[in-house]
């Protein structure tokens, strides 16, 4: 028998899989990729007899990867009879693998023997340790060649958050079961995943069976099976470790159990969780072909049952109830419970009855309340200073226009300052409503005392204390009203600067002159927007003015960008249908690589991610929305790594600038040198496309995310879906099909839900469903609450509504029906809207804003309770954490937008306020200036380039 030769080119099987890499030949010819195979197997076979199993396995690998390169090249057919006369026919090779088996087999025994002496060596003084090492160690040397006894985890199963750090660790073995046309259309880009096709897997064959009927590549990789740390096997989305019998993954686990003898497991085998469908959802980035679609299994029955969502009318909770449980008040100034009437609400922040219906009624001992209301105090104190200083600071400036005769417009810095201001005074209005909240606390307690005719026992230090906040919470009643006069003050010198503004015309700029090493490029690069030199309200960006009478001159007709503004914007946006373009034959092809102008401000330790956006004149809109979509990982992974470049659609009205734009932007700011950027391109190229982005003047912010989403998934609406037939899919994913084209993109899978409408009748519960596509849910707030939850407005929007006139297909004549909401389909990325601007009924055209402060979980947000019956038995997750938050401080014609944003990297919140990015306790992260919610039950993926 031939002595074997010393361990001496590694500590375990995985760094001798590094040196079997080859480089790509497919360019060589076929004689010298013959040649060179023919010489790795005869290497190979002198270093086994010569007792050196290292450098034979090396070889062996070497030898299979070069004949799976021969075999990808083009000319195999042609050359397939010479490649069996030289290598062997599938017999001699399988052979051959047979034999590479045994080395890697025998390698790992070794390589873990050789630790487990070393580890016997330093452990001698545990006696304990000692002896059941000793064991295993003559145990292996006595049956080198028999299976060790393995024992399985009873939760054999593995998330996909915890395989995803095992793959960064590269320490498994992931056996994709799945049929090999699925694998081939998108499976995982970890090196060491391979295809085991499910029409291999048959009941009854052994493990040497399965691997004879491999490929030659997948063969390397499952003879690697017993030297990784772990194996796990996966399919499309068995979720259990006891999977059905006659699945091929239940098969294959036997197999692996209880028919591979030769091979000892250093882990039970786990099955990964939702298979590669939840997988490919989590971490689309680490995927092939991310658009892909789990096949539905045929289960007719149950699909039927899904078409009737409500046996009974009374199973529906109707609108009425949540609104007599929830937001009734009793009628105050003059207004109707629950309805607006005739005059604007009044959004009455001292509410007593408001704050004690949505305050949770468990007691608390009236020591913590006072503390608690101390600490309030003292925030709401320091909030005042900031507060006053800034007004102080204001009406110097106002005064000094005035007396310099300087008009009403206003520069860069006043705007900064004024947006301050909105924001100081939002959260003193948090804190007033929290010490409201905690005052009527305390009444309530005192109250409870009073009934049960006991008076409260405070001592002499608390009822001191008690009186000292009541006299602070009366001072402070006397600064909210002078904060009130103030306010109103700035909104009339505020309404003088926007008639200003509108009542500016400002010259017209003169073309540019082309400089001299552009003129051979004029024609085939569009020109680069131009800084205007005008500082009318604050510093803006301008359109090029030949550019912008072309874009005039194509489009329909429509005001100027600064002149012609009467009435303020309306936030109304039709969400059934999408964007409608007014460019037309405008089509530049702008490579992704051109040279942009970011105007970026180097700073020092910016930490990746945390780079702030310039305001480009009222841009803050823009950049709040920028921030939360920077701020998701999935998508900003797919921008950085350039993957996006490889789905662009150039067919579309955009024809693929907005991703090339936004992805451009995301990378800036994760470059992490720069202390901000300016979104001068991107910003150039919405303006091209909608002529509300061109302006100066303040958008919402909602309606530009509405905008955004729908360009950038036709910019990526490039993954093909295989057609199914009409039989075999279910009303839901036809609705599906028929919004997404069989084309579908990276967007569409974070940011794309589906909602089912349910109208049943009332007279003979005959019932109709309808399906749509949503990016985002539009939430109602109470008109005439200060305080509510969004569990509250969730209810209220997916509650039962009556509706008249329905044309029953059962009555065959018109009734009344019940009309309900539910989602059918979650997307992974969840975008919550709340309505907070409504029109004046008192004034046409005028816009007021709900000032709710809501109430929104950070952490297990549960949708359960509004999911279609469908949705509820699939495994996609349905608790979401808050990831994202745009702000908006002030009114309609005199507003700010920020971001909030836990970023992934550092694990904690951020405040995105145009240039400046400072860190954010979570605690302040809930406010009364929250508009939209960026919800997700993806894992915090760091960020990685």
């Amino acid at each position: 028998m031939t002595q074997l030769k010393h361990l001496h080119m590694g500590a375990k099987l995985e760094d001798l899989e590094k040196l079997t890499i080859i480089p790509d030949v497919r360019s060589k010819s076929m004689k010298i990729l013959l040649n060179t195979a023919r010489k790795l197997y005869l290497a190979a076979e002198e270093y086994r007899l010569d007792g050196d199993e290292e450098l034979a396995y090396i070889a062996y690998m070497k030898y299979f990867n070069m004949l799976s390169c021969i075999r990808k090249k083009a000319d195999y057919a042609q050359h397939k009879q010479t490649v069996r006369q030289v290598l062997g026919d599938t017999d001699s090779n399988r052979r051959i693998m047979d034999t590479l088996e045994v080395l890697s087999d025998s390698l790992s025994r070794r390589y873990e023997l050789n630790g487990l002496n070393a580890l016997k060596a330093t452990t001698e003084s545990n006696g304990r340790l000692s002896q059941n090492i000793t064991v295993r160690s003559q145990t292996m040397l006595t049956t080198p060649m028999q299976a060790q006894a393995v024992e399985y985890a009873p939760s054999g199963v593995i998330s996909c958050e915890a395989l995803f750090q095992r793959m960064q660790q590269k320490s498994v073995l992931i056996m994709d079961c799945r049929a090999s046309a699925d694998y081939e259309n998108s499976h995982l880009t970890y090196y060491c995943a391979f295809n085991v096709p499910e029409e291999l897997i048959t009941p009854g064959m052994s493990a040497g069976r399965l691997q004879a009927r491999l490929s030659s590549s997948a063969k390397a990789s499952w003879a690697s099976r017993s030297v990784k740390e772990s194996v796990v096997l996966m399919d499309w989305n068995t979720k259990d470790a006891q999977p059905a019998s006659n699945t091929a993954i239940a098969i294959l686990l036997d197999i692996l159990k209880n028919w591979d003898p030769d091979v000892t497991y250093r882990a039970p085998i786990q099955i990964l969780e939702g298979g590669y469908e939840y997988f490919v959802m989590m971490y689309p980035t680490h995927c092939t072909n991310p658009s892909v679609q789990a096949p539905q299994q045929n289960n007719n029955d149950i699909d039927g049952l899904d078409d009737i969502e409500y046996p009974s009318i009374s199973d529906i909770t109707m609108k009425e109830d949540i609104k007599a449980r929830h937001f009734s008040m009793p009628a105050e100034n003059g207004m109707g419970t629950g309805t607006l009437g005739k005059q604007r609400p009044n959004v009455d922040r001292a509410s007593k009855q408001a704050a004690m219906r949505t305050y949770d009624e468990r007691s608390k001992p009236i020591s913590e309340i006072m503390r608690e209301q101390q600490e309030l105090l003292q925030k709401a104190e320091q909030n005042d200073v900031l507060l006053d200083d800034a007004s102080k600071k204001w009406q110097n400036l106002f005064e000094l226009k005035r007396l310099r005769d300087e008009g009403a417009t206003l520069t860069s810095s006043e705007q900064e300052l004024l947006y301050n201001i909105l924001q100081l005074e939002s959260t003193a209005e948090d804190y007033k409503i929290e010490n409201i909240r905690l005052r009527d606390e305390l009444n309530r307690y005192k109250e409870q005392h009073q009934q049960q005719q006991q008076a409260p026992q405070l001592s002499p230090k608390d009822a001191e204390a008690t009186r000292n906040i009541e006299t602070k919470i009366q001072e402070r009643q006397l600064l909210d009203a002078q904060h009130e006069r103030e306010r109103l003050e700035r909104e009339r010198l505020l309404a003088i600067a926007r008639e200003a503004k509108r009542s500016y015309k400002e010259p017209r700029p003169p073309t540019p002159p082309t400089p001299p090493d552009a003129l051979s490029m004029q024609g085939t690069q569009p020109k680069e927007p131009i800084q205007s030199l005008s500082n009318n309200f604050t510093s803006q960006l301008h359109i090029p003015y030949d550019d912008n009478r072309r874009l005039q001159e194509d489009s329909d007709p429509a005001p100027t960008i600064v002149e012609n503004n009467t009435l303020p914007f309306i936030p109304t946006y039709d969400r059934a249908t999408k964007p409608q373009q007014h460019i037309n034959n405008i089509v530049r092809s702008q490579p992704a690589d051109r040279k942009r102008d970011f105007s970026p401000v180097i700073g020092q330790n910016v930490g990746r991610g945390l780079t702030g956006l310039k305001n480009l004149g009222n841009t803050c809109y823009m950049n709040s929305i920028l921030q939360c979509l920077s701020n998701t990982p999935q998508l900003t992974e797919y921008c950085i790594t350039d993957r996006y470049k490889n789905f662009i659609s150039r067919s579309n009205k955009t024809n693929g600038q907005v991703i090339e734009e936004v992805a451009a932007l995301i990378k800036e700011l994760w470059n992490g040198n720069y202390k901000s950027v300016a979104s001068k391109d991107l910003r150039y190229v919405v303006g091209q496309y909608q002529k509300i982005f061109r302006g100066v003047d303040q958008q919402d912010s909602h309606e530009f995310l509405t905008i955004l989403m729908d360009w950038l998934h036709s910019d990526l609406q490039t993954l093909l879906v295989q057609p199914r037939t009409q039989e075999t899919i279910s009303a839901a994913e036809k609705a599906w099909m028929d919004f997404t084209k069989y084309k579908e993109s990276v967007i569409l899978h974070l940011f794309y839900g589906q909602m089912k409408s349910t109208v049943k009748c009332v007279a003979c519960n005959k019932e109709s469903a309808t399906y749509e596509c949503f990016s985002n849910l539009s939430l109602e707030l109470p008109p005439n609450a200060n305080v509510c939850y969004l569990k509250q407005c969730m209810d209220m929007y997916f509650s039962g509504e009556r509706i008249h006139g329905w044309n029953c297909p059962g009555c065959k004549t018109k009734r009344d029906a019940i009309k309900k909401l539910d989602i059918s389909k979650l997307p992974p990325v969840l975008v919550v809207h709340l309505k907070r601007f409504y029109a004046d009924p008192a004034d046409t055209g005028a816009y007021i804003k709900k000032q709710n402060y809501l109430r929104f979980p950070l952490e297990n947000m549960d949708m359960t309770p509004y999911i279609a019956r469908a949705e509820s038995r699939s495994i996609t997750p349905k608790t979401y954490n808050l990831y994202g938050v745009s702000n908006h401080y002030g009114s309609m014609e005199s507003g700010h937008y920020t971001a909030f944003c836990k970023s992934a990297n550092y694990g904690r919140w951020f405040k995105f306020d145009d240039q400046t990015v400072t860190a954010l306790d979570a605690s302040a992260v809930v406010s009364s200036a929250a508009y939209i919610l960026f919800y997700t039950w993806l894992p915090p993926m760091p960020v990685e380039t």
